[in-house]
């Protein structure tokens, strides 16, 4: 999948879609995964390092924020995670340096279970703020994923 300047989904598959429910309606920033990450009880209760992740999230986000001082549709998204999501508005008040997202990423989904993948994130050089995530599932999960879209 990949995803633009505010963390907005660009483009996905059908096992991206599948395993992180994009197409799932999530007023009223349906596409976007900051919104996601702090509004979506799934991708909270889902998730090993919720808190941690969700903090390094956050520090890309304001890098990304810094470079579009004059685009209001940071502010919007901002404006409504703070009137939504107290760990937003918690996390939002610490000024962390960006880390690395890639590694391990283990979640629990409610129709695959445990699954796990190997993740990567490619940034374009000219384009710092589109990204490229790649999810490799473990052998256990890669199977469970292939018996899904099998049965369709």
């Amino acid at each position: 999948m990949s995803s633009g300047k505010s963390g907005v989904f660009l483009a996905w598959n059908k096992a991206a879609d599948a395993v992180f429910m994009i197409n799932r309606v999530s007023p009223p920033h349906d596409y976007n995964l900051m919104w996601r990450q702090f509004t979506d009880p799934m991708w909270k209760e889902g998730s090993e390092d919720w808190e941690s992740v969700s903090r390094r999230m956050i520090a890309e986000f304001r890098t990304a924020r810094a470079r579009y001082l004059n685009d209001d549709s940071f502010d919007k998204l901002i404006e409504d995670l703070k009137r939504t999501s107290a760990d937003f508005t918690r996390m939002w008040q610490y000024h962390e340096v960006p880390g690395s997202l890639d590694g391990y990423k283990k979640l629990l989904h409610p129709t695959f279970g445990v699954i796990e993948f190997e993740h990567v994130t490619l940034q374009f050089p000219n384009e710092p703020d589109q990204r490229v995530m790649i999810y490799m599932p473990h052998p256990a999960t890669k199977s469970r994923l292939e018996h899904c879209f099998t049965r369709e």
